[in-house]
């Protein structure tokens, strides 16, 4: 009986993880600058990564844990890279000014 409301539990907690991954898409898409879009990318991986640490409950797979960590050492490393490409660009275009 309790297994079956953790599994009701875990189905809902994904629905509502996939309709937040869907609207933060559609803000990360729609944003006016693109500090905006690097927000929007961070908060998309961030519900993400939630949703492997749910999932990975949810089947029993330890595994789907260390898959998790690599994604978010991933995206931690990619937005740091795109940050400083804009910062530099931003600095071309300034002709070296803050």
């Amino acid at each position: 009986m309790i297994e079956q409301a953790y599994s009701y539990l875990f189905i809902a907690v994904c629905i509502a993880l996939g309709i937040a991954i869907i609207a933060t898409l559609i803000r990360s898409i729609t944003a006016k600058t693109i500090i905006g879009r690097f927000v929007g990318v961070n908060m998309l991986t961030t519900i993400i990564l939630i949703a492997i640490c749910i999932l990975a409950l949810f089947l029993k797979e330890s595994y789907l844990t260390d898959v998790a960590l690599i994604y978010a050492l991933l995206s931690c490393i990619s937005v740091i890279l795109l940050s400083k490409i804009y910062i530099n660009l931003f600095k071309k275009d300034n002709g070296g000014k803050k």
